[in-house]
């Protein structure tokens, strides 16, 4: 198979594209509404104008403008509704492009009807000169009507002739009244115009008055709307550039005078093949009517011959995909969600489309995605990364890049394997459900649902928090599939929340617990991706994956915690002494600051000095500090992980061995959560005067505050306002208070003995939630 059988590319004229004989171009569902911004309409005049004055000196000029990918529809498969005998011969489906071509056909409309309206109102008698623009306007005209619609010979009245490009869904070509339909903005225009040109005198100015009904009444009124502001400014722009009043601006389009014009053979032999009569050109320098015509009249003879668009045709749609994506670099890729738009569509009767659980699902989507990609292709992309690839995890286990290729792919291929219309809604639904855990829980982490147990919920929140701080999507699979559950269900409201609260606590149970021991990663998406295949525990039992299940079908929530227990176990991490002995080696500040601050809150959780061991925590009485929840995680005073010893080797005052090895001083026993201080080279003062700090800021009473806040004052450390009034209050503060304690010297011993103790609490903390 040669490359030429997959595409071909070649230049081509604007007659020659939008005018070929027996062509319709035709705009996918998936494609975006119109909405070419107007500094874009602009510029397209203003590059035909310059193009125009270059052919003043230079007979070779172009203009050109751009390229256009679309697929030759030879089986009319992209074309819905469809009447078959009534479709043009040549079907092109424009997959890149259709605002350009769009803008193109509203130029050409309006060129048409203010050469037509000049050409009429020259006088009668008006001699050769007018006789001859007079010709060039109808010869003109002529050429721009079959740009924007085809005479297909025979048909009811106005319906013979074709729009020359419609959009699915809202169109449809035929040549019989009851059947033709257009509704589109560019295909009612496209027919309006061209019935109001045939049947209305030639003096009469065209009034477009927008069709607002159709798909996404809003939606569809909107780009009404906004195709006829581009109309309008298009005719502005284009009276503007011929009118002597007024003098245009840099950025404004200036279509040469009449009088360079008839002054250059060049361009009158570049574009009309002869010279112009001299009777014209006396004309066009004394009569500003017939001047400023011969200059559109100029302009759309360049714009039909001279501006040129490559026109890439591909014969499968997945090529011109590929195509698009490499060789776009400033549009708007679409995608793989806004592609497989027309197969949800395709799920439900047309006119039902509207009021359809497959339309309220795909809704949800959508509107996440405009609200998240609103300002930018690459925003948009990331969004539908942020909920395609987990869906495809939850749906089946299939582990999904960010290729566009590979998601396209994806979507059309699994969403066919449903078995009819009920399976494939739940299809849409899970996706839908993924996008509202993604917009809801997963970005407002106190947003989790009510339930009847209260620190669970708050446990969940924080564990919610770090998960989503930490980029840690590959937990957005299963928990979204507890979510839905929830979401879903008709009964059991509260145990179905608590599943949810339960598994949201085990995934941040799980990421503390194992990446506390390994620092790094260590393969534990792979982990994630391994429980999404699990097989289903006994006949009939739902799997991790929703694998053509309800929503509401989900594993009992001890099978998820019985897998983080085993994952654990088999790395000979489930017993207490064991884990802590690998994690309090671990220099977890420099793995991630997220995993950090939750291990120190665990180790803080109800804890108080240890007074038989000054500068490190125990166990105290329950309630006396919880910092398992969201708000420790956001109180500012627990903003800042601190190091004891500096980071750095440089600082005086404390024992050369702590910086032999460099992993020492980011060990958990080396850490602290502080309110923020304002003074930085606090951080690297002694021992002694960082112990001062730790007192200022562990004070029990206003007294004590004040006088440690002078004692470091004197000292040179300024700890802020925010510190000074967390201190003042007399917020209890167990780690600081237990450093504060400590009137020994600071050593590696101490250190590991320090992480030991903290990760043990830690482990008390967190392994309960695993069933540990």
């Amino acid at each position: 198979m040669e490359t030429r059988e997959i595409f071909d590319a070649a230049p081509y004229t604007v007659a020659q594209y939008l005018s070929e004989t027996g062509q319709g171009l035709y705009i996918p569902p998936y494609q975006r509404a119109y909405s070419w911004e107007s500094n874009k309409v602009k510029r397209l005049i203003a590059d035909v104008a310059h193009g125009v004055e270059q052919i003043t000196k230079f007979p070779e000029s172009i203009c050109f403008i751009g390229s256009v990918i679309a697929l030759r529809d030879l089986q009319y498969s992209t074309v819905d509704p469809i009447h078959r005998p009534m479709v043009p011969a040549k079907v092109m489906s424009i997959i890149d492009g259709q605002q350009r071509m769009t803008t193109l056909l509203l130029l050409t409309t309006v060129l048409h009807e203010e050469i037509s309206l000049r050409a009429n109102r020259l006088p009668k008698n008006g001699g050769e000169a007018r006789d001859w623009c007079f010709n060039q306007a109808v010869d003109v005209t002529v050429r721009l009507t079959d740009t924007f619609e085809e005479d297909m010979r025979y048909g009811e009245g106005g319906f013979r002739f074709y729009p020359r490009m419609i959009r699915s869904f809202h169109d449809v070509w035929s040549r019989n009244k009851g059947e033709a339909q257009y509704e589109s903005p560019i295909g009612y225009y496209l027919h309006q115009y061209g019935k109001f040109r045939r049947d209305e005198p030639i003096s009469q100015d065209y009034k477009h008055v927008p069709f607002v009904e159709g798909e996404a009444e809003d939606a569809n009124a909107q780009a009404h709307r906004h195709l006829e502001l581009t109309r309008a400014l298009i005719r502005r722009t284009l009276r503007q550039a011929v009118s002597l009043s007024r003098q245009a601006r840099e950025d404004e389009a200036e279509i040469p005078s009449a009088q360079a014009m008839v002054d250059s053979k060049v361009l009158q032999e570049g574009l009309f093949n002869s010279p112009f009569p001299d009777y014209v050109i006396d004309a066009a320098r004394e009569d500003d009517r017939l001047g400023a015509l011969l200059r559109l009249i100029v302009f759309a003879n360049y714009l039909l011959n001279r501006v040129t668009v490559a026109v890439v045709t591909s014969k499968h749609e997945d090529y011109g995909f590929d195509m698009f994506e490499a060789l776009n670099t400033t549009g708007q890729p679409l995608t793989a969600i806004e592609t497989f738009k027309p197969k949800a569509i395709k799920n439900e009767p047309l006119k039902e489309w509207h009021d359809s659980e497959s339309y309220n699902h795909f809704d949800t989507i959508e509107k996440y995605l405009d609200a998240q990609g609103a300002s930018s292709a690459d925003k948009r992309q990331t969004a539908t990364d942020n909920i395609l690839i987990p869906f495809a995890l939850l749906n089946d286990g299939t582990r999904l890049s960010k290729r566009l290729s590979e998601q396209r792919h994806y979507l059309r291929t699994s969403f066919d394997k449903e078995a009819g219309q009920a399976e494939r809604r739940v299809f849409l639904q899970a996706l839908a459900q993924v996008t509202k855990f993604v917009s809801g829980p997963w970005a407002q982490p106190d947003k989790l649902p009510e339930c009847t147990d209260d620190a669970l919920r708050k446990q969940a929140a924080l564990c919610a928090q770090v998960l989503s701080e930490a980029k840690h999507e590959i937990v957005v699979a299963p928990l979204t599939r507890y979510y839905a559950s929830h979401r879903l269900a008709q009964d059991n409201i509260d145990e179905r929340a608590r599943q949810f609260l339960t598994a949201v606590r085990a995934c941040g149970a799980f990421y503390g617990l194992w990446r506390g021991a390994f620092g790094s990663t260590n393969g534990i998406d792979n982990k994630y991706r391994k429980l999404m295949g699990l097989p289903a525990s006994g006949e009939g039992a739902p799997r991790f994956m929703r694998f053509g299940r309800q929503l509401t079908e989900v594993p009992p929530i001890e099978e998820l915690l019985a897998y983080f227990r085993q994952q654990l176990q088999e790395e000979g991490l489930g017993e207490k002494d064991r884990w802590v002995a690998r994690a309090a080696e671990i220099p977890v500040y420099s793995s991630s600051r997220q995993l950090t601050k939750l291990l120190l809150l665990a180790a803080s959780n109800d804890s108080t000095p240890d007074r038989e061991r000054p500068g490190l925590i125990t166990i105290g009485r329950q309630g006396v500090l919880s910092t398992l929840n969201l708000e420790r995680w956001h109180d500012e005073a627990f903003s800042t992980i601190e190091h004891v010893a500096p980071k750095g080797s440089g600082a005086s005052g404390w024992e050369g061995r702590l910086y032999d090895e460099s992993n020492t001083v980011h060990m958990l026993g080396n850490l602290t959560l502080l309110p923020r201080v304002e003074n930085s080279s606090a951080h690297q003062r002694s021992w002694p005067i960082k112990r001062l700090m730790f007192r200022a800021l562990s004070a029990t009473t206003v007294e004590e505050a004040e006088k440690t806040l002078a004692q470091a004052a004197h000292e040179g450390i300024e700890i802020g306002e925010g510190a000074e009034a967390i201190i003042r209050r007399a917020r209890y503060l167990p780690l600081v208070a237990a450093l504060a304690e400590r009137e020994e010297d600071w050593t590696v011993e101490f250190v590991r003995e320090r992480s030991q103790r903290l990760c043990g609490m830690a482990w008390d903390s967190l392994a309960p939630w695993l069933g540990l």
